[in-house]
This record gives structure tokens, C-alpha cells and sequence, in this order.
């Protein structure tokens, strides 16, 4: 067996795995399609497609987003589908729609998507997880680190307002 291949579960595992998986996304308020594949991905364990309406868009899991789930270091699954949920909400959100259109274009969608996911998860650690990888993506960016700071704290602001 390859070295990255996810260890076999049950086809039992699997259907608690996705109805799990549904209703977190249900919380977070994504809409549309959502899967489960019992695979390595190598997208940090979800992916969100953009369909062409928001009750048509896909969310899907992969394996490892319950290999991190598992590790108390790492994402929980709720952070993980938050982000997600955070990338849905840039694409359909009217609101947010327009704040980007303003001239926010100088931040990565994967930063706003972390900030958006710390807003939406209930747990306090998964929202500073959510905001520490916001920060990581805005330094790795080139902002310093000062900045990047000051800038997430502004547009949390503008988030906060939004949603």
C-alpha cells in the first residue's frame, strides 16, 4: 500500500464520516452538494467547488481532513469546513460581493476565507487556528508582519459587519 494512501475503513465508517461531515457544513450554513471521498487529496482535506448557483456548489472532504481532525495540533474538522464555507460565502455573499469589489484585491481569497471561518466556528480555538493561518497566508504574501496584524484586524472588522 502507498505511504499516502488513507488506511481502509468501513463502508459504516464512511456513511458516519459523511453524515458527520453534512451536518457541520449544515451548521455553517454551506448550501449545496456535499461528499466524502476516502482518499488523499493533498488540499489540506476539502475542496469547495463553485457551481452555477450556491444550492449547486460542492463541498468535498477527504480523508485527511479526519487524519488533522485527530491530531489536537492541527485543524479540527470544523475549522477545515469553515474555511471552506468562508471560500462559499466570497463567491455568493451580496454583501461581501461588494466589499471586495471596493478594492480588497491586495488579500488572497485564501486569506479572506480563514478570516471568514473565524467568524463562523463556535469553538475559540478553532477561531484562533482559523485566524493564525490568515496571518501565516498574509505573511507568506510578503506583508510584514506588523502590517498583516493591522490589516486582518481591519478587514475581521469589515467581516464582522458584512456577515
Amino acid at each position: 500500500m502507498p505511504e499516502s494512501a488513507p488506511f481502509p475503513i468501513s463502508s459504516e465508517e464512511q456513511r458516519n464520516r459523511l453524515l458527520r461531515i453534512r451536518r457541520l457544513a449544515k451548521t455553517l450554513g454551506f448550501e449545496g452538494l456535499v461528499e466524502y471521498r476516502h482518499v488523499v487529496s493533498n488540499s489540506g482535506g476539502a475542496q469547495y467547488g463553485i457551481g452555477s448557483t450556491s444550492d449547486q456548489d460542492l463541498l468535498v472532504v477527504f480523508a485527511e481532513a479526519f487524519e488533522r481532525d485527530a491530531d489536537p495540533d492541527d485543524f479540527s474538522l470544523e475549522a477545515i469546513l469553515a474555511h471552506e464555507r468562508g471560500h462559499q460565502l466570497i463567491v455568493w455573499h451580496s454583501k461581501l460581493s461588494r466589499i471586495l469589489a471596493r478594492g480588497i484585491e491586495l488579500v488572497s481569497e485564501e486569506i479572506l476565507a480563514s478570516l471568514i471561518g473565524s467568524l463562523i466556528v463556535e469553538r475559540e480555538q478553532d477561531r484562533r487556528d482559523l485566524y493564525h493561518k490568515a496571518l501565516y497566508e498574509a505573511v507568506a504574501h510578503g506583508i510584514d508582519s506588523t502590517h498583516a496584524i493591522r490589516l486582518l484586524h481591519d478587514l475581521r472588522l469589515l467581516l464582522e459587519k458584512a456577515l
